[in-house]
Parts: structure tokens; sequence; C-alpha cells
């Protein structure tokens, strides 16, 4: 019962959150009248708390009276979907579901909690054992399709039935392959109605990073951009309602938490992201305007760099303090290799690249500046000696550069690399240093 342990324990974290209903109505006119039995709980009040994407909230208080607790509203509509009742300390009592019936009891003065006149809530219970156990839950979707808990079920825990591909011989592996991913891709979130806005209201979760960061394939921005619309349009319709909006918003977060310190080549994803759908919110259940403030100004940071964009000359020192600035570089590209002697990644690295350097900077008529970031002048120099760096080298011990790369560049790690063509537009970045080959022929091509 993972996901269901996992909404009790944030609802008890998070139940002081009040949010209003009348933001997430749903059809329904009667009321609703939700009696809690005990003989064990003399609280003077109880709570009924709900969830609505990753927010908690109280939807109703209950005073004790004859032994029993009575949640009641002749007026206001309660949503369907996963609910508890809760003690005044954040004890958990019961959780149930709502969907059909709104006017049920609930009997907890025995060693069993019944619920009376809700079926629903006695096939949730069972559920619940089942899932316990281990059982076959497929039957809670098949049996009722269209039910809250059936669409939950389908969502959470029925995975999308993934065809085989046969390729025959060696020669149709490519195809076969291609034709799993173009499925996968398509088809990953089959089983989730996100435009069923009684989905928000239960503990579904749905891990984006499982498809966008390891299913998804090839792992470039462009195709992590196109697959973040085709799940947007599952979303909303081409006329939104506000709750397709705010299902919108709530998965727009998730992405935008997932590529914000992401590998760096998928910072175009991120700005993309701020630019196309932060930048155009006006009001959010799930963003804040401080939120997007930051966001914006992440985005505008990464920005800078993105291939495309031209940066500022930079000038920074060899060892005898000579300077030497991207300006006065003659080669058609110029690599900015930004690295730390005391790096592993930079150790392994810079040799390979080094090696890159030796066999084709002719060829590809390119120069190297490699700027150490840190202070740690006796590794530096003793690195530069041991591997034979035989190109520009620069390091902030001697003195800092006309600015600060590791600001301006936006890198939190090392080695970071750019690649430069005369007019200082960037032409490359933040790429694997196996793939030096690829990008220069790319380059050339």
């Amino acid at each position: 019962m993972k996901n269901l342990k996992q909404f009790t324990r944030f609802l008890l974290v998070f139940c002081t959150v009040s949010l209003p209903f009348l933001s997430f109505s749903q059809p329904s006119t009667t009321g609703y009248e939700i009696v809690f039995k005990t003989q064990t709980v003399k609280d003077k009040y109880l709570y009924l708390t709900g969830i609505y994407g990753n927010k908690a909230y109280i939807a109703d208080s209950a005073k004790y009276a004859n032994k029993q607790y009575v949640f009641k509203n002749n007026k206001k509509e309660l949503p369907s979907g996963f609910y508890c009742i809760e003690s005044q300390k954040g004890t958990l009592l019961t959780d149930f579901i709502v969907d059909n019936s709104r006017k049920f009891t609930i009997d907890a003065t025995g060693d069993k909690i019944v619920f009376v006149n809700s079926d629903e809530n006695i096939v949730y219970q069972n559920f619940k054992k089942d899932l316990e156990a281990g059982n076959d839950i497929r039957p809670y979707y098949y049996t009722t399709p269209e039910s809250l808990l059936a669409k939950y079920v389908k969502a959470q825990y029925i995975p999308v039935p993934v065809p085989e591909f046969h390729w025959g011989s060696p020669e149709g592996r490519d195809a076969a392959a291609q034709q799993y991913y173009q499925f996968l891709i398509a088809h990953y979130f089959d089983n989730i109605d996100f435009k069923d806005i009684r989905l928000m209201y239960t503990p579904l979760d749905v891990e984006l990073k499982d498809f966008f960061m390891e299913s998804l394939y090839p792992q470039t921005p462009e195709n992590v951009i196109s697959s973040i619309e085709n799940l947007f349009e599952r979303i909303l319709n081409e006329k939104p309602s506000r709750t397709q909006i705010d299902v919108k918003d709530f998965y727009l977060k998730k992405l935008i938490h997932l590529y914000m310190n992401a590998d760096p080549k998928f910072d175009t994803v991120f700005v993309y992201l701020v630019d196309n759908y932060v930048s155009k919110i006006s009001q959010s259940v799930f963003i804040s305007d401080s939120e997007i403030n930051v966001f914006q100004r992440i985005a505008d940071r990464m920005r800078k760099t993105l291939v495309g964009q031209t940066i500022p000359v930079f000038e920074s020192y060899t060892n005898d303090h000579h300077k030497i600035s991207t300006a006065e570089i003659p080669a058609k590209y110029t690599i900015l290799w930004f690295w730390d002697p005391d790096c592993e990644h930079c150790i392994e690295y810079t040799p390979i690249l080094c090696d890159f350097y030796t066999k084709y900077h002719n060829l590809y008529n390119f120069e190297v500046i490699a700027c150490s970031v840190t202070e740690d002048y006796d590794r530096w120099i003793t690195f530069i000696k041991n591997h034979h760096l035989e190109w520009f080298n620069t390091s902030y011990a001697i003195e800092e550069p006309n600015y600060d790369a590791v600001e301006y560049f936006n890198f939190a790690d090392t080695p970071a690399i750019f690649v430069i063509d005369k007019q200082h537009k960037i032409v490359a970045r933040q790429f694997p240093v196996d793939d030096l080959f690829e990008i220069f022929e790319s380059l050339e091509n």
C-alpha cells in the first residue's frame, strides 16, 4: 500500500492547509453527510481531510455528540476523491473514497470499521486488503471502469501493454527498436485519464522522471520538448477549463523541478517551459508568484549560454601572467574548457580532450582555452606538465578573468565545455567529451 500510506503521511503533515471548495467544484448539488460512529474516540472535534494534487486540505470538521461525529453540509459540494478522518492530533482514524455516494455511515464502534450505505467503500476496503496482500487488483478496474477507484487503479497500478516488435534479422534490429520506442513514447501515459479531475483528489503518483529521463529515447532536448507537448495535449482541451489548467500547472511544476537541476544539456528544456508556460501564468493553485519569479530568473541565467547566444569576449591569464583573449584566437572555433585539477571528472576527461586536440585541432581549425576555476596553483601546474597540455592554460590562481566564468556560464560542477565560433556565438555546449568527434563533424557539415 505504498501510495495509500504516502497519502496518509502526507495528510498528517499538511492537514492544516485549507483550500476553498469552490475552486475544485464538481457537479453535485445534494451536499454530503458522513457519519462517523465511535466509542473509543472522544476528541471534541475530528477533521475530514482531502488532497488536491500535492496539496492536502481540511474539508470539514465535526463535533463529538451522541458517540458520533457528523460531517454535513447541504449546500457545499464535496468533490469525488480520497479522504481521511483524523483526530485533533493528526491520528488517522479511517480513510475512504467519495464518488457515487456522499451520504453514508462509518461504524467504528466494534472491532472492525463497517461502511453503511456505501457499496463503493466496501469495495475500496477490499481493494486495500488485496493490494496489501499482493493479489491481482485488475478486477477493480475491469468491473466498473468509469468509477473513481477504477480510474485510480488503472492509472497507478496497471501498465500499458507493449506489443512485441520482431526484428527477424540483425538488419531489422534497429527498425524494431525504433518501433518499440515510438510506441512507448506515444502510449506511455495511455492508462492515465488526465482530463478526469477526480484523479487530482487521489494519491496518484505519476513518476515523470521514469518516462522523461529513463524511458524516453533519444535523450535530446528536442525530443523532450515534443513529449512535453504531447503530455499537455492529454491534459488540455483546445479551450481548457479552469480545472484542466490546474492539472497542467501541477505537472508543469513537476517538470520544472525535474529540469531545473538536470544535466546542463537540458537547459533548453527548462527555458522552454518557463518561456512558453510559466511566464504566461496569471494565477495558479500550484505555482506561486514568488516561484514564477524564481523560475524566470533561473531561465534568464541559463538563456545567456544556450546554443546560438553570443558571449562577451573572455580574457584569462597564463602562468606568466600573459592575457589570453578569445578575441585574439585566430582559429575558426574555440573550446572553452573550465576545469579543476582537484576534480575527479576533470582528471579523467581532460586527457581525453587533450588527445582529441592533438589529433584534430588542425583538421577542424580549433583552439582550446583551458581555464582552471580554482586557486590550486601547484596541482594545476603539475597536471599540465604531467599530461603535456600544450593549449592555452589559464587559471584563477594567476589572476581572475575579466568576468566570472562560473557565474556567467552558470555551471555548478566541473568540467564545463563550450564551443564558440569567431563571432563568439556558442555553437555547442555541455556535451560529453566522448562526443567531440561527432560535434565537430556536425559543425563542419
